[in-house]
């Protein structure tokens, strides 16, 4: 058995070899480009742009415990400060680069944004290192903008507005996850929804989340949990005037979905999360997310890429300077290759948004904010509100027994696991099914508050 615990111990050792070697090397390489993005923002737009390679004591030091707060207060998760490199405190070189960072005015990593006013986000321009094509930032050319929203409206809207005796139709918020927009919905789910006489009863509005799709990509927005959640109140239940509503929300998006659930806990009705990335609530939870959502692995690619999106915050950009900063480069090149009129969906919204907003994003919603999933869920549960739970028992991206842990801690949530699905085909593959589980979902509810 000792031998058995040894053999065991000596494969892992080897296996994780490469690991330590390559993103050591990737760590090196984060601080080296760290410097040259300073040089490169300054030539190209006169100013260097902020970063969190400087610690988080002088982050407070220049400000943060000011107007705005800690970052705590002003909902920033404590993963941008706290990657650690492990090259830092062996290489020399990495001690220059810090102290050249610390020693240039300007470069250090101030995000409290004291000029953070949002009446004028729109005015800033975009990176230099971000795409330009008139379809991302035809949204600067509004004086007040508005998340993009995808609107089917219910038929027998107009009807009841004139018959007091017709039925409101009802109302349902879709929220896309990390790296998608409304398309997401509309390309699939809405279609089959459609085919049911039930879908007259209700009105759809798929949202862009802010910072991705055609929706504002503000470069001095901190993308918290908190903004994403005022961008939706401000672009979907107030321009549309929505009394009452249903929440449909996929991976990340569940998290907005819950915030925003438990903040309008009058006017929802239902909740229904597809593949949340649920964790109990507990200290250093939003470093447990971190590696356990997005850990450092050199295979398969996809999670070698998603490592370096998220612990890389410079090499993360060098990633968007190439993909998101000429995708239509890349689109045209793929339908070329692919002899396809129209691009995947899939594809095309993985290049549609901002190193900016997608580096953020990730940090301050998905690793902060499922830190406030239990309190969320809990005010949902004490109100009564139906809360529905759909995860794939092959979904990889989840962490495992999520279903288990939110029903042992909620008992009162409907959790549903679908054989063989994985953390999209839970929804693509089996869009008719999922819309028949909508409806019922949708309809059972009605029951309970009549």
């Amino acid at each position: 058995m000792s031998n058995s615990i040894f053999l065991k111990k000596c494969t892992k050792s080897l296996l994780s070899a490469p690991n330590f070697v390559v993103f050591s090397y990737l760590d090196f390489l984060d601080s080296v480009f760290c410097v040259i993005y300073k040089y490169l923002d300054e030539f190209f737009e006169g100013k260097a742009s902020p970063c969190y390679c400087t610690g988080k004591k002088m982050i407070n030091e220049n400000g943060s415990n000011g107007k705005f707060g800690g970052n705590e207060d002003i909902g920033m998760s404590e993963t941008l400060h706290g990657r650690k490199k492990k090259l830092k405190e062996l290489i020399s070189l990495i001690q220059f680069v810090e102290n050249l960072l610390n020693k240039k005015k300007g470069f250090e990593a101030d995000y409290c944004f004291r000029n953070q006013k949002k009446a004028a986000i729109h005015r800033l321009g975009h990176r230099w290192s971000d795409c330009g094509c008139d379809s991302c930032i035809s949204w600067m050319k509004s004086d007040d903008p508005m998340l993009h929203v995808a609107v089917e409206e219910a038929s027998s809207h107009e009807e009841s507005k004139g018959n007091p005796n017709q039925n409101p139709s009802e109302n349902v918020i879709y929220i896309h996850g990390i790296l998608s927009s409304s398309t997401f919905w509309t390309k699939t789910l809405f279609p089959k929804l459609s085919e049911s006489k039930k879908s007259n009863e209700y009105s759809m509005f798929a949202v862009d989340l802010l910072g991705y799709g055609k929706s504002p990509k503000p470069r001095d927005s901190l993308y918290t949990l908190k903004d994403h959640v005022e961008w939706i109140e401000k672009s979907v239940i107030s321009q549309y005037e929505l009394n009452s509503f249903h929440l449909v929300a996929h991976s990340m998006g569940s998290i907005i979905a819950l915030a925003l659930a438990a903040k309008h806990i009058k006017s929802v009705k239902s909740v229904t999360l597809v593949a949340p990335p649920y964790f109990p609530s507990k200290d250093g939870i939003e470093f447990t997310a971190i590696n356990c959502l997005t850990p450092k692995k050199l295979w398969p690619p996809v999670a070698f890429i998603s490592s370096i999106m998220a612990w890389y915050e410079h090499l993360g950009r060098c990633v968007c300077l190439l993909m998101c900063r000429n995708h239509r480069i890349w689109e045209s090149l793929i339908k070329r290759l692919t002899g396809s009129r129209d691009l995947n969906f899939v594809l095309s919204d993985m290049t549609k948004h901002t190193h900016h907003s997608g580096w953020h994003t990730t940090h301050n919603v998905l690793y902060r904010g499922v830190k406030q999933m239990d309190d969320n869920l809990e005010t949902l549960m004490k109100s009564k509100k139906k809360v529905h739970v759909i995860l794939g028992t092959k979904d990889k991206s989840v962490p495992p027994n999520c279903g288990e842990n939110i029903k042992k801690k909620f008992p009162d949530v409907e959790v549903e696991n679908i054989p063989n699905a994985g953390h999209r085909s839970v929804i693509f593959r089996r869009e008719k099914d999922f819309a028949q589980n909508l409806f019922k979902t949708w309809e059972n509810a009605a029951a309970d508050t009549s």
